[in-house]
This record gives C-alpha cells, structure tokens and sequence, in this order.
C-alpha cells in the first residue's frame, strides 16, 4: 500500500512539475510577442502557402477593414492559449525562436501615440511576406467592411456623400420643398434641395472626419498614431 501510494504521490510530482514547464514556456512566448518591437526576419521552411500573405495583401485587408497591422509590442489587448499554443508548435515544427512578430488588429486594440476585434498574428518571414500564426476573434466580416467602406480612400468618401445627399432629396416629399400644389416630384425644385442636401451633407462629413476619422484607412493600416 505504502509502495501504491508513493507511486501515485510521484505522478502527482511529474504532472505538476509538467504543467510547470508548459506555464513556464507559454509566459516566456508571450512575453516575446508582447516585447516584439522590431521588424526581425525567420527564414522559416515548409510552411503552408495559404498562411503566407504579402505586404500588399495584409494592406487590402487593412483598409478594407479598416485595421491596422504594427509590431506586437504595441498591442494591448489578450493574447489567448490558443495563440501561444500555436507559436509554440510552430518553433517545434521549425526548430527556431521567433521573433519579429506583428498584429494585425483594430486601432483601440493598440497602445497608440495619440490616444478598433479581430487580431491576427504574423511572424515576418521574408521581404514584404509575413505568415499567419494564428488568428481570434470575429471582426473580419462583410459588416465591418460595408460600416468602414467610405473611409478607405477620398474617392470612397465624396462617393457615400454624393449618394447620401440623393438619397436624402428623393426621400423628402415634394410639400416640404416647395408650396406649389400643381408641382410634381421632379422640377427645379428637386435640383436645387438635392444640390442643398449634398452641401449640408458635405458640411457635416466634414466635421465628423476632422472629430473622429481624420485619416483615410489607406494612410493609417500601418501607422503607430491614433489620427
């Protein structure tokens, strides 16, 4: 009995002296991603083609998105197990120390100089190509792109306001814009309110762009400044 118990109080050692390590080793991986300032290369081998994205691909995504893509070192949000996990199986697989790692993410996701989710994390592995180690969170979809799409370019912008402002003159119905009763939907009536509602829409983007926005996502996916 005294052996069986000895026995079992010896497993019981090696499995917390187990979990140990593996503590040990995850705190020591993110700790590296969180410290990851530079923009190191691995020259990493046998890695799956469709984890590799170039320099101008992750931009698309970025201002497509409305995202921003900087060294993790930046980042303050959670870096969950399963990230670590998979940085850690990639070093395995590898046989090297990664560095240089970078995220991809919404802007309030980042400890920016002038102070939004879903993070991607990226190891650089050679000029302008960077690989996906892992990716969390649901921020990637077709509604962010739709709610960010006027931001991404100045073309983007004058178009939303342009179409906003027909919007706006289609909509209201003729009595508010004219008294005439015999007047129909369409006239110099309709031109003029339409050519009212672009201006007061343009006055209005302008103000929320220089309050909230202030940089186009073209210009900002990489930049370490909030505006």
């Amino acid at each position: 009995m005294e052996r069986i118990l000895l026995g079992q109080e010896a497993l019981v050692n090696e499995v917390r002296t187990w979990l140990e390590e593996e503590d040990t080793a995850d705190a020591v991986v993110e700790a590296a991603i969180r410290s990851s300032g530079d923009d190191r290369m691995n020259a990493l081998h046998g890695l799956s083609p469709a984890r590799i994205f170039g320099r101008r691909a992750i931009r698309d995504l970025c201002v497509r998105y409305r995202l921003r893509f900087l060294p993790s070192a930046l980042y303050k949000g959670e870096i969950p197990r399963q990230a670590i996990a998979a940085v850690r199986a990639l070093e395995s697989g590898t046989g090297q120390v990664l560095r240089g790692y970078h995220i991809l993410a919404p802007a309030r996701r980042f400890r920016l100089c002038d102070a939004d989710a879903d993070p991607l994390l990226f190891v650089r592995i050679g000029a302008d190509r960077y690989y996906l180690i892992h990716r969390w969170g649901s921020d990637l979809s077709p509604w962010r792109a739709l709610v960010h799409w006027p931001v991404r370019a100045p073309f983007h912008l004058g178009a939303t306001v342009l179409i906003a402002a027909l919007v706006l003159a289609a909509a209201i119905p003729t009595g508010w814009i004219t008294r005439d009763p015999m007047a129909g939907w369409w006239g110099a009536h309709r031109f003029l309110f339409a050519f009212w509602s672009t201006v007061v829409v343009t006055a209005f983007t302008v103000q929320a762009w220089f309050a909230f926005f202030g940089r186009f996502s073209g210009e900002a996916w990489n930049s370490r400044t909030f505006n």
